[in-house]
Formats: C-alpha cells, sequence, structure tokens
C-alpha cells in the first residue's frame, strides 16, 4: 500500500506540539472557536450512529471529540465504547487521562501502517489525514477496519476565518467506489460536512487515474 511522503508525516506529527501549547482541551483538539461552536460544528457527527458499539476515532488527539460522541450518543439512547489512535504520545496520554476506563482502547500508532487485530462498529477520521493523492487509499483502509454491518464516517472541517468551507464527502466518497449513506452538517454556512457508509462487502478498487482531488 502506498504511504505519505515523510515531509505529510512530519507535518502531521508537529500537530501534537502545536496543539499541547495551550491547556485548554479544545484547543488541544485542534479547535479554537469556543465550547459553543465546538459544540455546533461536531455534534452533527453522531448523526451517523444507529445502534450501540464501538467507536474508533483516527487521529484522536486528546479524545475529547470521541468522549463526546460518547455523550452526545447516549443522548440519543446509544452506547458506545470509545478507541482511538494518534501519532502524539503525549496526546494519547491525554486521551487515556480523560477517559480512564477506556485507557487500553487508545493507542500511539502511525494509521498508514498500524495493523488492528479486531474491526469496529463505527470508524471516523477526517479527509485531511491523507494527501489528495492518496485519499481512495486512505478510505480503503479504513473501510477494511469496519464490521461488516457497521459505518465508516469521514468528516472534513471547514474555517470560518478564512472562509474556507468543508469539502463534499459525498462526492469523495464516490469517486473511490462508494455510496454515502447519509450525511450531516454542522455550523454556519455550515463549516463541518460528515458522510458515511455502511459496509456491506469489499471496496471496488478505482483506476489510479480516477483517485479524487
Amino acid at each position: 500500500m502506498s504511504r505519505p511522503d515523510e515531509q505529510f508525516i512530519s507535518e502531521m506529527r508537529a500537530l501534537e506540539a502545536a496543539y499541547l501549547e495551550s491547556d485548554d482541551p479544545i484547543v488541544q483538539s485542534g479547535f479554537h472557536g469556543g465550547r459553543n461552536r465546538w459544540v455546533a460544528e461536531r455534534l452533527p457527527l453522531v448523526e451517523a450512529i444507529d445502534r450501540d458499539g464501538d467507536f474508533l476515532d483516527v487521529g484522536c488527539a486528546n479524545g475529547l471529540l470521541v468522549s463526546d460522541v460518547v455523550l452526545w450518543a447516549s443522548e440519543r439512547g446509544y452506547k458506545i465504547v470509545p478507541f482511538g489512535i494518534d501519532l502524539g504520545a503525549q496526546l494519547i496520554a491525554h486521551a487515556r487521562r480523560r477517559l480512564p476506563e477506556h485507557a487500553s482502547n487508545f493507542t500511539v500508532a502511525d494509521a498508514w501502517t498500524w495493523h488492528p487485530v479486531r474491526h469496529w462498529t463505527f470508524v471516523y477520521s477526517l479527509m485531511d489525514l491523507a494527501p489528495e493523492d492518496l485519499r481512495c487509499e486512505w478510505i480503503r483502509r479504513l473501510f477494511g477496519w469496519v464490521k461488516t454491518g457497521g459505518r465508516l464516517i469521514i468528516g472534513s472541517y471547514g474555517s470560518r476565518s478564512r472562509k474556507l468551507p468543508p469539502e463534499n464527502i459525498s462526492e469523495i466518497l464516490g469517486g473511490c467506489g462508494l455510496e454515502a449513506a447519509g450525511e450531516s452538517a454542522g455550523g454556519r454556512g455550515p463549516v463541518t460536512h460528515f458522510a458515511w457508509v455502511v459496509k456491506q462487502g469489499r471496496l471496488r478498487r478505482t483506476p489510479p487515474s480516477d483517485q479524487v482531488r
């Protein structure tokens, strides 16, 4: 399988130091808009959750998002067991302290080389964690970690300050051979977009010329 070049991986690793410059758990998650905007822009993610199950956040940072997913899903009547992986050892340490009863579910790992020995009901990640020329490779990889009947959820975060809209995740998934089963959006604009697919079998491979850019 292809892997991003070292410059891309180095940029991903550098996020840990930037996030940990603050003691604010929201900033440590890479967000600077405060709690109210955090909720407005992230809460729509749980529209993808339709049952009890386990939830893997790929690129989980300090675990704040997945801990909120547990809370928001419970408000909808679903029990979620949180899992997370991240390149940053200090961020994973924060996630383990945040969710001590599930500390063993958080792992320091490079998702491009990690080979989990299990599957999850829900797998979530951002499109930003893959360079444009490897997006379909990324989606295929994550899709393989989903239980049959489970859901792969992909998100895109835009920026209000830079007036950047989120990407259309449904279109990206379609270009990689998957039809979105649903989508949601959050924040004013909106500024976040989520889409998800149900795993019913293997993902059809698209020729290299069809890579989504």
